[in-house]
């Protein structure tokens, strides 16, 4: 199977694109593109294709969910331990009901 970035490898790159940015964010691409082993044109280019905003937004769904079972796993929780208690304290009246 060929990905696009595959894809973008079999066509020669020719077009040129200049981006200001700062000393720092150089600096910040040059270690990425060293610690990938890859040239700073190749760490731009995956970039470029790895970036998808609709995948964004999902993962702003997918946080907002987690957020939502979070919080009802907390109130499972406390709904079972309140439902322990309860089992206890009735094991424990027919116990005390059984001796006397």
């Amino acid at each position: 199977m060929i990905l696009e970035t595959d894809m973008a490898m079999v066509e020669r790159a020719t077009e040129r694109v200049t981006v200001l940015m700062t000393p720092t964010e150089r600096q910040s691409l040059e270690r990425k593109a060293a610690a990938a082993g890859v040239t700073i044109s190749d760490l731009v280019r995956r970039s470029v294709d790895g970036y998808d905003p609709d995948a964004q937004e999902e993962m702003r769904q997918l946080a907002a969910l987690a957020v939502e079972l979070d919080q009802s796993n907390r109130a499972a929780a406390r709904a079972l331990d309140d439902a322990l208690e309860a089992v206890a304290a009735t094991l424990a009246e027919v116990g005390s009901r059984r001796r006397a």
